[in-house]
């Protein structure tokens, strides 16, 4: 490949192909820093076409390399690009330290801010090179005033000192002249004193609206012009100057963040000289002007401000660092340059202040967080470099780990790209503890946690003593229990919470029946976990019991290696934490709880339970009188509907008047069979009704345990007359369309259906404790489609139960 590119013509191919080359000695310069010179041997063979090439910033190999702050490379790419140079005629015409890359910064510009400038003024002593939008090497290197470079620039070039040509620079001095004049011929007034140090929007509050005529002539941007309104508006006004710039927006805006966001640098140049305390003064947003230049990307005014701020600030001690600035989201430039995705934006201000990379803001997210989040891995490996404060390797601060954001974007490439360059930022940790396999486990991203678990050797808890995998059977991520359990760990004596918890307490405590029925059938999980105890001597089964989780009790329960009649720390089975949680209200929850643990054979173990219950008679006597009075309701209009319906028989009776004196008065259809099916289940109705009616009556004067037996009795009777109410009426509807066939088969079919349906509610309901097969297996298999159908997922609102044992205590 390197022969064809130099023995034969420049042609698309080998275009392709120089332009691979120069990528990878782009990233062989970036990815390592201390290259070998032996190394660069291979892509010297191309130099005409390979240290000419550009990359997508547009930066040649002697940028990357400058950038990279390896003087050895620097020297060996100018001495073997003037020694090419004078072999190749096509590089007659070209000099590799005038080049530009698309931010118009060429090698020196760099140089200048990368310390590295000698080398270059070894090969090329004219330091006024082209512009980067406007600026000279002499001003990248201002605000950081670096001792060593700055003479350098300096030396042997005065011309530098005024980089504009002669009108320009005669004009900057006329209207710095101008507005001095206007400075000190204008007298302070009391109003203007007494502004000093408001915000802006307290400025607007006072109507300190700023003036038309001189936000116009800023829009302009004609210097001139804008010194000469200015001199206007004081004399017609009769303000002094600095009156004008307490002037602001209806956005709190002062004019030198009208010009710093309009791109006027010469007004906004002015501006900052003569009054640079507008370099910190904040709009109602709380943004400084260099908030606002970062945010509209413009690299001329970022200069410009930090170049006047240093200025200032060199003759002022104990001023904050305008790149540290706050607005009122918490965001500081940094945070604006890396929203605004500008590689060459958040270079500068990087390069301005290295530690605002782990501040964070009101969010909790630092500019290296946001970094990750927005997956800029141009902007990510700028800021990746720089280490935490040396008191703080790795701080408690949450958002500030890229991994973090990484992990949220679920992107394993940047997982494995941030963890190659920082491989310590595995363990760094949130404000609650949590390190970025916790975070993996949480969100429930297999890969990631992968990824994570192949480069961390040790497991450690959070503030909570969670580990990631507690964290994972807490939110139901079964994928990462199941990548966790692949590893070789010890269930039973590490895996435990603070609380002595294992995995499968914490799916059942929070209701998480897909992972607690995945472990069950993993072979890792022995008997003695699924019987373990936490520090409260709670099982599994007891924490889905305290927190009425009817589905997880049943897969519990169906296991033969659970105990269901363990006791906890206060003698409670889990059946005695459900009674205590039903004591006051049974809700459809406590019912099934009931029944799944009454169907396992679990048993009431505390008989003081069963004693306070008895004891809140009198509470709970308000509550039986209002169901007896309900359920006499509904049994008088059962009584009512099956009454009117033997006198109003499908198809009616013969009239009086019938030829046949024997059918007078008689049923139509009495010789149907259909019609005997609607005659007798329509008397058994009737009859139930009946009964639950004289039972309900009975039950108003009984006492409290008579009452109750009556009300169940009764309840059955209801439940009896609301199954064969059903039957009759759809004997009724057939026999009166028996004509149709299609008709009378569709009646049949939905009838058939709704009658089973409500058969298996009651045999869900009534065959507790019946051992004969049909019953216990019918019994089984509606109580598990009601807790499908019915899957709760979260805590009830209002847990009594979780002081099950406390309230325990308290009638005893």
């Amino acid at each position: 490949m390197m022969e064809l590119m130099k023995n034969k013509q420049f042609s698309s191919q080998q275009d392709e192909g120089s332009q691979a080359q120069a990528d990878l000695l782009h990233n062989e310069l970036v990815g390592e820093k201390k290259i070998m010179i032996s190394g660069m041997e291979n892509f010297v063979d191309v130099l005409e076409i390979v240290l000419m090439r550009k990359n997508v910033r547009g930066d040649t190999a002697l940028h990357v390399a400058v950038r990279s702050k390896n003087s050895t490379i620097v020297n060996f790419i100018l001495n073997k690009y003037a020694l090419e140079k004078s072999k190749h005629e096509v590089l007659e015409d070209k000099e590799i330290t005038k080049e530009t890359n698309k931010y118009g910064d060429t090698p020196m510009h760099q140089a200048a801010v990368y310390s590295v400038v000698n080398e270059i003024l070894t090969v090329d002593e004219d330091t006024q090179l082209p512009l980067c939008l406007g600026y000279f090497p002499l001003h990248a290197a201002q605000p950081y005033k670096d001792p060593g470079i700055l003479p350098l620039l300096y030396m042997d070039h005065g011309h530098l000192k005024t980089p504009m040509d002669s009108d320009e620079a005669r004009r900057k001095e006329r209207c710095s002249k101008r507005m001095e004049e206007l400075k000190n011929t204008q007298f302070s007034s009391q109003d203007a004193a007494s502004q000093q140090g408001l915000l802006h929007k307290e400025l607007v509050g006072k109507k300190k609206v700023m003036i038309s005529e001189v936000y116009k002539a800023v829009e302009k941007g004609d210097v001139d012009n804008f010194v000469d309104v200015l001199k206007q508006q004081c004399a017609q006004r009769k303000l002094p100057l600095s009156d004008i710039f307490e002037h602001v927006t209806g956005t709190g805006d002062s004019l030198l963040h009208v010009a710093v966001a309009l791109g006027k640098e010469h007004i906004a140049e002015i501006i900052s000289h003569h009054f640079p305390e507008l370099l910190t003064r904040r709009n109602v947003r709380g943004d400084t002007s260099l908030h606002v230049a970062v945010r509209s990307k413009n690299l001329t005014m970022i200069n410009l401000i930090l170049s006047e701020y240093a200025s200032v600030k060199s003759k002022h001690d104990g001023m904050k660092d305008i790149t540290r600035e706050k607005n009122e989201q918490g965001d500081t430039p940094l945070h604006e340059a890396v929203h605004s995705g500008n590689f060459g934006v958040v270079e500068k201000i990087l390069h301005a202040d290295k530690d605002m990379v782990h501040y964070v803001n009101k969010s909790r997210c630092s500019p290296l967080f946001l970094a990750a989040a927005s997956e800029n891995l141009e902007i990510l490996n700028l800021l990746l470099p720089n280490p935490f404060l040396g008191d703080k390797p790795l701080p408690l601060c949450f958002g500030n780990s890229p991994l973090h954001a990484a992990i949220l974007k679920r992107n394993p490439a940047l997982i494995e790209m941030i963890l190659k360059k920082q491989p310590e930022l595995v363990y760094l940790r949130d404000e609650d503890g949590n390190t970025s396999l916790h975070y993996a486990a949480y969100v429930g991203y297999v890969k990631g946690f992968h990824v994570l678990l192949k480069n961390s050797f040790t497991l450690e808890e959070n503030k909570e003593g969670h580990l990631p995998i507690h964290l994972a059977s807490k939110m139901g991520h079964v994928e990462v229990i199941e990548e966790f359990l692949q590893y070789e760990w010890s269930i039973n004596s590490h895996v435990l919470n603070q609380k002595g918890q294992n995995i499968l307490h914490v799916a059942a405590n929070n209701g998480k029946s897909n992972v607690v029925q995945y472990l069950l059938r993993n072979p890792k999980i022995d008997q003695f976990t699924i019987n373990q105890k936490d520090n409260d001597g709670n099982t599994p089964l007891h924490l889905a019991s305290i927190n009425l989780f009817p589905k997880v009790m049943y897969f519990i329960t169906q296991d033969n290696r659970t105990k269901v009649n363990l006791s906890n720390n206060t003698g409670l089975t889990a059946r005695d934490i459900v009674c205590l949680a039903s004591k006051n209200q049974m809700t459809v929850r406590k019912f099934l709880a009931n029944r799944v643990l009454k169907e396992a054979g679990v048993i009431v173990k505390v008989n003081n339970v069963l004693r306070y219950q008895y004891q809140q008679v009198s509470k709970t006597h308000l509550s039986l009188k209002d169901l007896i009075n309900t359920f006499l309701v509904v049994a008088t209009l059962m009584v009512t509907v099956t009454f009117a319906a033997a006198f109003t028989v499908p198809g009616g009776v013969y009239s009086s008047d019938d030829p046949n004196p024997k059918n007078r008065g008689m049923a139509i259809f009495a010789h149907k069979r259909l019609f005997w099916v609607f005659t007798i289940f329509n008397m058994i109705a009737m009859y139930s009704s009946v009964i639950a009616c004289g039972l309900m009556l009975m039950a108003l004067i009984f006492d409290q345990k008579l009452a109750t037996r009556a009300t169940i009795l009764a309840m059955s009777c209801l439940v009896l007359a609301f199954l064969t109410v059903p039957v009759a009426f759809m004997a009724a509807v057939r026999l009166v369309v028996a004509k149709n066939s299609t008709l009378a088969l569709v009646i049949t079919i939905i009838g058939a259906i709704y009658i089973f349906l409500i058969l298996g509610l009651l045999f869900g309901f009534f065959p507790v404790g019946i051992r004969i097969f049909p019953f216990r297996q019918v019994g089984k298999l509606v109580l598990w489609s009601l807790i499908v159908l019915i899957d709760y997922e979260d805590k009830p609102a209002l847990s009594s139960s979780q002081k099950a044992s406390n309230e325990k205590e308290n009638y005893e």
